[in-house]
């Protein structure tokens, strides 16, 4: 989990006295018809203090979030920003926290996509407020925002406070209306609200003509005025004051904090420099940090005395100074005392560890310019940031301190190493690794097992990109026998590198088993996208095995799986989705099979997968190409060749190979010329070398070539050697493709009794796991086998009846009437209705009559909301209506639903 302070999200309450400012509250709830409200000053204008009275008011329910430095790291601002949120509901922006929490996180446009559908479901309008935006500086976080805005649901309304304008397009906004915007001279104090102040508020005695004199004097600024309230406090000579009070406001500043400090007690200055390192505080880290036992007392009078203190909770444990009054401190403190400062920020930075606080503890360590101590800090908390993705402030700790320091210590230089390598500076990493390797030779410094783990992992990665799989595996041993156990997701990670090394590699059995093992222990959060991606890997290897019912019921487990864990949204779920999908596609379930492809699409999307966009997309265009749709298989075969050219995605993954798919479609669509270039550019064409699963599909597509172009001596020695090697390795998914052939080439070469043979091995490797399609695909030529060897079932069985011809008739006859059929001159009609609802129809207006929305009927489905909205349409067409309630009166009144 993120390390998060709850404090950070306490609405400030407004204060007992408290000069009130309807003109401005009317003007912020006037503002929330708009996108966003800008609230813009310098420090000191009374920002904060009037959306504190405001919120009180306010017909929007509203959520808060206060921001420091720390919050340049866009995960932790974004956990902080959605924590706000579930403020209003516990569980909104759930699944874009998880994303946030993966070890592989995906970009934020695709998490904030997650969250902005999130908060378009929430039912009520609400504000969320960012305080104190000018701390953040980093532009991806910047960037997000503005995602955010562009795409804001109308049920929410932006607040931020900042001291600067913020690089948002707030020209764009302005020129939309879609801005208010609140700045310093709509902030300053007007003479009624000074003199409300100063004599009210503050207590004092002051002549219209002093308070009118000290308005002109701060121009209405807030800060000074209530630090000239301050100074005034037991002066005795007023007017005298009030005349020699001039000079820019940061002269004023200086002057009157001097003169505020200067006023305290020596035990209260004392305290007030000392604390001032914390930019939150509470009685005992304030005791950790001066040495006293009695702060917490102090800080409830600091609060009485208005100096500068702001409550945090309601239980006034956690406060604040002011951040202008704790600049200044701190600047006294720098000025008076700068040798005490590293031990007060050694005292916090140890308080925070101790209180499990390791962000905050290592902050104050480097602060405190203890290198050892903050790279001991690092190294303790550096694991879990890597699991959560947390890769830019982890680096960015690791820069700060110096070479020496992180390579004297084995295990964080590694966690450097991990960090720039899941961040992508690879060439970085491996520079870094070398190095620790080098010290390592030379004595410098000493290698434990664990950290020869991490070695041995980080090297099993970089090996597996080049294609070298034995090292990978060899590494990937050494790093699982040196790894401790309690290292889940690294073991984990190396475990699925190991698989897919034994899977490219050609050892299923191996390989198989590492899945098998994988998805059984990975059922957690933690281990999500390492999960996911394996049910893919191991449903993959088993349709090469030609174990269909294996896979199906595999990718059904995992569906289960998302459903239970809820990871319907998560973009690793595409890996899941698309395989399934593929497998309805085989049993011709084309319609569901649809559903799935494209929701796994939209997830690779949302999440920038490569994999899954390339594996989607071709397998989408083989469902266009068997639907009849050319146009339509052609458009998603360029998707994936477009997410191909971009990422550079190695060939060394288990996924289809779309350049190869491309020739394959052009051979079906008859232009060989296109499909030759193919052939002499990329293609191996030795027969005599070995056939890897993984280079197969190149010589399966080229026989297929060899037969369009009538070259069936060239097929045939194709085949016959991709029948050798698919035989000898047990890849019975191939071999049936590549029977199928066969059968179809001896068929052209009236070579009969050896096609009806060879068909025959084909069907009986595929009747028991429902293929259909691996046939139906082949057209005219395997309808025709099909029905010579149906005929010669039928005799066989007229001679002696057995169960087995039986059972591969029933096969042959189903196939059979799966090819397309010549059109019926008339529809037949179903209770009355014109054209009967299909399945999938049926089952959507089931839901429809329980009262689902459209959204919740695509999570139930685990389909896209389009295409919810496209059966629903059609269901409309058929039934004759354009409403939901009709569609369910007509349907009750058909039999179609009961009750």
């Amino acid at each position: 989990m993120v390390e998060l302070l709850k404090t950070k999200l306490f609405i400030p309450r407004p204060r007992k006295k408290l000069v009130s400012r309807p003109r401005l509250v009317e003007r912020l709830n006037v503002g929330l018809d708009r996108k966003i409200t800008l609230i813009a000053a310098p420090a000191g204008f009374g920002k904060t203090t009037l959306l504190s009275e405001w919120i009180s008011q306010s017909p929007h329910c509203v959520t808060w979030l206060s921001l420091d430095e720390d919050d340049n790291d866009p995960v932790k601002f974004w956990a902080y920003f959605i924590k706000s949120l579930q403020r209003l509901r516990e569980k909104l922006g759930e699944g874009g926290f998880s994303l946030l929490q993966s070890p592989q996180a995906p970009p934020i446009n695709s998490i904030l996509t997650t969250l902005i559908n999130d908060i378009a479901s929430f039912p009520d309008e609400f504000s969320i407020v960012l305080d104190d935006y000018h701390v953040i500086e980093s532009q991806s976080i910047h960037e997000g925002l503005t995602f955010l805005l562009d795409h804001q649901p109308v049920n929410m309304h932006l607040v931020i406070t900042t001291r600067m304008d913020p690089p948002l397009p707030l020209a764009r906004l302005r020129a939309k209306d879609q801005l208010t915007e609140l700045r310093a001279n709509d902030l300053r104090f007007t003479a009624d609200e000074t003199a409300s102040f100063l004599n009210h508020v503050m207590g004092l005695s002051l002549s219209a003509k002093e308070v009118v004199a000290l308005e002109a004097r701060t121009e209405g600024w807030i800060a000074g005025l209530q630090i000239a309230a301050l100074s005034m406090q037991g002066q005795g000579d007023i007017q005298g004051f009030i005349q020699a009070f001039s000079g820019s406001h940061r002269h004023i500043l200086g002057y009157l904090a001097e003169e505020v400090l200067n006023q305290q007690p020596q035990s209260t200055l004392n305290f007030l420099l000392q604390s001032s390192i914390l930019d939150r505080l509470c009685g005992p880290l304030c005791d950790a940090v001066t040495g006293e036992t009695n702060s917490q007392r102090m800080l409830e009078e600091l609060e009485r005395a208005n100096l500068f203190v702001i409550p945090l909770d309601d239980e006034r444990k956690w406060f604040r100074y002011h951040h202008l009054f704790g600049d200044l401190l701190r600047y006294r403190l720098n000025q008076a005392y700068p040798d005490r400062i590293p031990k007060l920020r050694l005292n916090a930075s140890q308080w925070y560890e101790q209180a499990g606080f390791i962000d905050q503890a290592v902050q104050h360590a480097l602060a405190a310019q203890s290198v050892d101590r903050a790279a001991m800090l690092v190294e303790k908390v550096a694991p879990a940031m890597i699991q959560r993705s947390e890769l830019a402030r982890l680096l960015n700790w690791l820069d700060t301190l110096p070479n020496d320091v992180v390579q004297s210590r084995p295990l964080l230089a590694l966690y450097y190493c991990w960090g720039l390598f899941l961040s992508g500076q690879i060439t970085q990493a491996e520079t870094w690794l070398q190095s620790i390797e080098t010290m390592s030779v030379s004595a410098e410094i000493q290698l434990t097992a664990e950290a020869q783990g991490h070695i041995a992992a980080i090297r099993s990665y970089l090996m597996l990109q080049t294609g070298d799989f034995a090292s990978t595996i060899d590494l990937s041993r050494q790093a699982l026998a040196q790894l401790p156990e309690q290292d889940v997701l690294l073991r984990e990670m190396v475990a699925l590198n190991l698989a897919l090394a034994h899977y490219i590699k050609g050892d299923f059995q191996s390989a198989s088993q590492l899945l098998t093992q994988i998805i059984a222990r990975g059922q957690t959060d933690l281990l999500m996208a390492n999960t996911l991606s394996s049910i893919y890997l191991k449903a993959y290897l088993l349709r090469t095995q030609g174990r269909l019912k294996e896979a199906f019921q595999l990718c059904q487990d995992g569906l289960d799986l998302i459903a239970r864990r809820g990871w319907q949204n998560v973009p690793a779920a595409g890996f899941v989705y698309i395989a399934f999908g593929d497998l309805l596609r085989e049993r011709n379930e084309h319609g569901t099979a649809t559903e799935y492809l494209e929701k796994g699409i939209e997830l690779g999307k949302e999440g920038a997968h490569p994999h899954i966009l390339i594996v989607g997309h071709v397998w989408l265009s083989l469902l266009r190409q068997a639907e009849g749709d050319e146009a339509g298989s052609h458009t998603a075969l360029q998707s994936a060749l477009q997410v191909v050219q971009q990422q550079q995605v190695s060939r060394f993954w288990p996924i289809p190979y779309a350049a190869s798919y491309q020739a394959r479609l052009w051979i079906a669509q008859g232009d060989l010329t296109a499909a030759e270039r193919w052939a002499g550019s990329n293609h191996p064409t030795s027969a005599e070398r070995p056939v890897s699963h993984l280079y197969e599909i190149d010589y399966i597509i080229m026989a297929r070539l060899r037969i369009a172009q009538g070259d069936l001596g060239g097929a045939e020695g194709l085949l016959s050697h991709l029948h050798e090697a698919a035989t000898k390795a047990e890849r019975n998914g191939s071999l049936i493709e590549i029977l199928v052939l066969q059968a179809i080439t001896f068929t052209a070469q009236r070579r009969n009794e050896e096609a009806l043979s060879t068909l025959a091995h084909a069907l009986g490797l595929a009747e028991g796991e429902g293929y259909i399609r691996i046939f139906i695909d082949e057209g005219e030529p395997m309808r025709l086998l099909l029905q010579d060897y149906q005929a010669i079932i039928k005799k066989k069985i007229d001679d002696s009846v057995d169960r087995e011809s039986l059972r591969l008739l029933a096969y042959i006859e189903n196939l059979l009437a799966t090819f397309p059929q010549p059109a019926s001159p008339k529809k037949l009609k179903f209770n009355n209705i014109p054209e009967p609802l299909s399945e999938r129809e049926l089952e959507i207006l089931r839901l429809i009559a329980t009262g689902s929305s459209n959204k919740e009927i695509a999570e139930k489905l685990i389909i896209a909301v389009s295409t919810v909205k496209t059966h629903i349409n059609n269901i409309y067409g058929k039934l004759g209506t354009s409403r939901r309630t009709q569609a369910i009166a007509i349907a009750r009144k058909q039999g179609l639903l009961s009750g």
